[in-house]
């Protein structure tokens, strides 16, 4: 089966339901260059297990800019994903 990853709550942390802000341990980790290097840590660790289908969208707030993002690190096209 085909697996992929959603990026809702990696964009948008308020996207997630309540009683996940222990996930954020402070302010600092909201920030946007904070959320960032979490998404790419978890897109690292994504393509390293396998997965090449990505959910994003403008409504998860940042998640497209942090794929893009993460692609031109990468220096993958998005035709590979």
């Amino acid at each position: 089966p085909r697996l992929g990853l959603g990026l809702a709550a990696l964009g948008r942390p308020g996207y997630i339901n309540l009683g996940r802000d222990a996930d954020l341990s402070g302010p600092e980790d909201r920030s946007p260059e904070a959320m960032r290097e979490q998404a790419y840590k978890v897109l690292d660790a994504a393509w390293a297990r396998g997965i090449r289908y990505f959910d994003c969208a403008r409504s998860y707030g940042r998640s497209e800019e942090f794929l893009s993002g993460w692609l031109e690190r990468k220096g993958l096209a998005k035709e590979q994903v």
